[in-house]
């Protein structure tokens, strides 16, 4: 993928809601759900922002639609090409759907079958990617390089990319009007980060009040170590991981430009809280989580001291797993 430039100018509150309202009335208003577990462990309250429940079953529809009705009138005609392990296929699949644009993805072969049968439901057409070198993202990366010039196709990035991030931000300025309508305030939104789309635009959406954090699992900690480095670091990415959707080794260049600019924190979590997150959010909220949308929740019950006596929206960004896999996390 080509290098995305620093943005010196962020986009103003203006420019986020106006994305807003060109999506809203495609997108689904995703319940807040309270879980008293978590609000007792914090001694605070915590609200669960289910972003299992938006179209396609995550986050990634909002970025996607956004980006696709942005396109100019060729570009839409000569329909797009991405890589995505599974969330941003399915997001950007459905959107090409209903405006009618066509969508080529490569998938890694290893990406949850659920994933697979999502993006091919919605009628984009899909290539596996057998490699993993140098990672299954890159490698998928690079197989879409190819496919965008062979059909000329506009070559669109799963996370790295100003637009994506712009539209990404709604779900930030549909849970102020949630808080806002409930006459709640909230301390923190933790937002789970693969590439870090969804902890960008939720960032520059909020202002200092509310602090942003991004939650990775450990081993695939990219965003928080190049917090700590105050520049673009990689993971290690060497460790068996469930989320599957939270493997890129590194932030996107403009995200994490993003997040240095709004103060954005990070914390790390283990795939044994994860686990745990799963099956508190099934067996309390009724709610099914992917091992990767549920980080944020896995974030409060690792460290809770963070955010005693606050009030806290952790987003639980996906819920795409496969059924055999989710059985298994429930009966752990």
């Amino acid at each position: 993928m080509s290098a995305v430039p620093v943005i010196s100018t962020l986009p103003n509150y203006q420019v986020l809601s106006s994305a807003f309202d060109q999506i809203r009335k495609f997108v689904r208003t995703t319940p807040l759900i309270r879980s008293d577990f978590l609000s007792n462990l914090i001694q605070g309250e915590v609200l669960v922002k289910a972003e299992s429940l938006q179209i396609t079953g995550a986050f990634k529809f909002r970025g996607a639609l956004y980006r696709l009705l942005n396109l100019d009138k060729v570009q839409k005609e000569q329909g797009v090409t991405a890589y995505s392990s599974g969330n941003f296929a399915a997001g950007l699949a459905a959107a090409g759907q209903i405006l009618n644009i066509p969508v080529r993805l490569v998938m890694p072969h290893d990406a949850p079958e659920s994933k697979i049968k999502n993006a091919r439901y919605y009628g984009a057409h899909i290539t596996l990617c057998d490699s993993n070198t140098p990672s299954r993202e890159e490698a998928a990366s690079n197989m879409a390089q190819e496919l965008a010039k062979t059909h000329g196709a506009t070559l669109l990035h799963p996370f790295d990319d100003y637009q994506i991030i712009v539209g990404q931000a709604s779900v930030a300025l549909e849970l102020q009007e949630q808080l806002h309508d409930m006459q709640n305030n909230c301390h923190h939104l933790l937002c789970p980060v693969g590439g870090g789309s969804l902890v960008a635009g939720s960032s520059l959406a909020f202002d200092k009040d509310v602090q942003v954090w991004a939650i990775e699992v450990d081993g695939y900690q990219g965003m928080n170590l190049s917090l700590k480095n105050g520049k673009r670091s990689r993971a290690p990415g060497n460790t068996l991981c469930d989320c599957d959707a939270l493997m890129a080794l590194e932030p996107g260049v403009a995200n994490l430009d993003i997040i240095l600019q709004t103060g954005v924190k990070g914390i790390t979590v283990s795939s044994q809280k994860v686990h745990e997150a799963v099956r508190l959010a099934f067996s309390e909220m009724n709610l099914v989580l992917e091992p990767s949308g549920a980080v944020a929740i896995a974030a409060l019950m690792e460290k809770p001291e963070l955010f005693k006596n606050e009030t806290v929206v952790a987003v639980g960004s996906g819920g795409n797993v496969d059924r055999e896999k989710y059985a298994s996390l429930l009966q752990q």
